[in-house]
């Protein structure tokens, strides 16, 4: 006895206990709208494939109809909810039952899954010999998921790393070709330049109602700077400030020009980091001028080139941190520092200003205290502190730079320096009733600077 035999026969003997329903003849047309389009053409497929004794595993152009229409498209197989719908039992009265398929209280999946369950459950019963799977088998069928990269055997190429000869000499690979190998090295060196030349002119004539002097002011400014950093442990900066300056002296009888700003700055500073941001230092300061300083109708000289001539070298620490856009700042203590001042002029007054008189060498020990930062404060506009204090114990040194730039375009740049400076070594003469050994300069310029 064949499948469809068997079939038939539990079909027949379950008859009376399916609903009226079930036992109606069922035709494409009592089927829902949505599955009636591919009712037909699902039985042809049907009998096609059992002439052909293959599976239904034939793609149908119907599958855009509706996505719950799979269990008709796909290999014969046994649904089990095609099964219990078929074999259901419905206790309502004719009058009281609706068509599945034109109900409001069922929504569209609910009433598509019942329709394709009533056309499942029809064919099952006039062509079991075409289905050859049940749903319950299908679903215990293990997925082979793609291996991952974890479990990927990886080839182990150390024997064909050993066999590969290394290459001492580039030109045993590229034969007659001619190879120009150039190895640069870091340039740890930093350099910079600034020139600046100021002028100003002022004129009053005779009669001009509240007086006046004529005056020509020029000042020229150059700095000069190399830094040595190797971003490890050294560390070596070097700068050289020249300043000069004249102002036009009309109401002078002896001279025609007088110095209003002279000044020979030298310095270098050597240093080995010894934590962050902290260095052990060495520096080196000569100071002096480039020509005599005179003052108004006065034939004596007050300070001359290397007269005096002003040498620090001291021994500390350097605070020195790094800073963004450009700004720098540093700190140096030096609790072991040495000062020789000399004059190499025979002139008595500049022996006299200085308290040095005759001699022309003179040596100190104290501690000495430096301060160099620059920040920008604004876009092109930069502020330059320089601080310096030293005591040898028996008196004090120090001065108190501060310059505030803006550069207006490349070449155009205004400045505002002041500077104050306190020096109680000085001759008696220096010492004023209202600001005692403090003394102050200040001046404002406005001209060409160029940065390089």
């Amino acid at each position: 006895m064949n499948k469809s035999l068997i079939f038939l026969f539990f079909f027949s003997a379950c008859g009376t206990f399916v609903p009226v329903n079930a036992q109606q003849s069922r035709s494409a047309s009592s089927y829902s709208k949505e599955a009636s389009a591919i009712v037909t053409k699902y039985q042809k497929q049907i009998a096609e494939c059992a002439k052909n004794a293959t599976s239904l595993e034939k793609e149908s152009d119907d599958t855009s109809i509706s996505p719950y229409l799979y269990k008709l498209l796909g290999p014969g197989i046994f649904y089990r909810s095609a099964l219990e719908d078929g074999f259901k039992l419905n206790y309502n009265m004719p009058w009281q039952q609706n068509d599945m398929t034109a109900s409001d209280a069922m929504n569209y999946q609910d009433r598509m899954n019942a329709s394709v369950n009533e056309v499942l459950f029809n064919t099952y019963a006039s062509n079991p010999s075409v289905f050859h799977y049940y749903d319950a088998q299908i679903a215990s069928e293990n997925i082979v998921a793609p291996a991952s990269d974890a479990s990927e055997k990886k080839e182990d190429l150390t024997d064909i790393y050993n066999k590969v000869e290394e290459i001492k000499d580039v030109a045993d690979v590229v034969d007659n070709v001619d190879v120009d190998i150039h190895i640069e090295k870091p340039n740890f060196w930093k350099t910079s330049g600034k020139f600046s030349l100021q002028f100003t002119q002022n004129y009053f004539s005779e009669n001009w109602y509240k007086g006046g002097n004529n005056n020509v002011t020029l000042l020229s400014n150059l700095v000069l700077e190399a830094n040595y950093n190797d971003q490890k442990r050294l560390s070596w900066d070097n700068k050289l400030d020249l300043r000069l300056g004249f102002i036009t002296a009309t109401s002078d009888s002896i001279h025609r020009y007088l110095t209003n700003n002279d000044k020979i700055n030298l310095f270098s500073k050597l240093g080995v980091k010894a934590a962050k941001s902290w260095y052990y230092t060495v520096s080196v300061e000569a100071n002096s001028q480039f020509l005599p300083g005179y003052r108004s109708n006065d034939r004596h000289a007050y300070s001359k080139f290397i007269s005096p001539l002003d040498v620090f070298i001291s021994l500390g620490m350097d605070f020195k941190p790094s800073l963004k856009n450009g700004n720098t700042f540093s700190l140096e203590l030096l609790p072991f520092s040495y000062k020789m001042r000399y004059i190499s002029d025979a002139e008595e007054t500049i022996h006299s200003s200085y308290n040095m008189v005759g001699k022309n060498f003179q040596k100190d020990y104290g501690s000495k205290v430096v301060l160099n930062s620059k920040l920008t404060l604004a876009k092109n506009f930069t502020w330059r502190c320089r601080f310096y204090y030293f005591t040898s114990y028996k008196y004090a040194e120090s001065e108190l730079e501060n310059v505030f730039s803006f550069q207006f375009n490349k070449y155009i740049s205004s400045e505002v320096n002041t500077l104050w400076r306190f020096d109680d070594n000085r001759n008696k003469q220096y010492y004023d009733s209202t600001l005692g050994y403090f003394q102050f300069k200040e001046y404002f310029t406005l001209g060409l600077a160029y940065n390089f």
